[in-house]
């Protein structure tokens, strides 16, 4: 289990977030805008409540998901058929293997 704080807050909203996460399972471990997130290892922040429109990216099969504002829950962002994404902030970039493996792979 394991999910982090990628990018926080934007030009309209504080409370906005970008986390990445593992696996799939670790969605239902997400804040939400009305309940707080598990807390993980070391973290303090990332179990904070964040609000609607705030994004995941599950490393384990790429798939982007929203925060929805009357649901609450983490919504799997819909693709289109011929492979772009449209509706969350513009399109989503696609990520390389190589670019997932340099965030656990810091020399720093």
């Amino acid at each position: 289990m394991a999910y982090w704080i990628h990018e926080a807050g934007n030009k309209n909203n504080s409370l906005w977030r970008f986390f990445m996460c593992d696996y799939l399972s670790d969605l239902s471990n997400l804040p939400t805008l009305n309940r707080e997130g598990q807390p993980q290892e070391n973290d303090t922040v990332c179990k904070n409540r964040c609000c609607p429109g705030s994004q995941c990216l599950c490393l384990e099969d790429g798939s982007v998901w929203v925060l929805g504002k009357a649901t609450d829950k983490w919504i799997k962002h819909k693709t289109t058929s011929f492979g772009g994404s449209m509706g969350v902030e513009g399109n989503v970039p696609t990520i390389s293997h190589s670019s997932i493996e340099s965030l656990f792979n810091n020399s720093n």
